[in-house]
């Protein structure tokens, strides 16, 4: 005789199925160069771990990271704006940029710029 066995699922009351599924679709409208917002998870000597809330955590060289001195300027915890450079690179890992996501800005600020005619 076999015996039956019963697996619990945790269910967090708060989550509604809509909502869940309105998320996921967020994420598959992302595309290679958008920016977006990821929290710094960890900081170490050659990476910086960063979560937005895709199906893996982000290694993003601390090259990126660091200013004019040499210095890291980001710590775990922080917020910090970083643009898609691959949703999926073969291994299951997405691939994101700070240098890229400061670039974007810079553009869109000089773009601003001229629009409103300030330069």
């Amino acid at each position: 005789m076999s015996a039956a066995t019963s697996t619990a699922i945790a269910v967090n009351p708060n989550e509604s199925f809509a909502a869940l599924f309105a998320e996921s679709l967020e994420r598959q409208e992302m595309r290679a160069g958008e920016v977006i917002t990821a929290e710094v998870v960890r900081v170490d000597q050659n990476f910086v771990v960063v979560n937005a809330g895709l199906k893996s955590e982000s290694f993003i060289s601390a090259e990126e990271f660091k200013n004019d001195r040499g210095e890291l300027e980001v710590a775990p915890g922080d917020f910090v704006q970083v643009a898609i450079e691959m949703l999926e690179d073969g291994y299951g890992e997405t691939r994101l940029s700070r240098d890229k996501a400061k670039r974007i800005a810079a553009w869109n600020d000089l773009d601003k710029a001229l629009t409103d005619q300030a330069l």
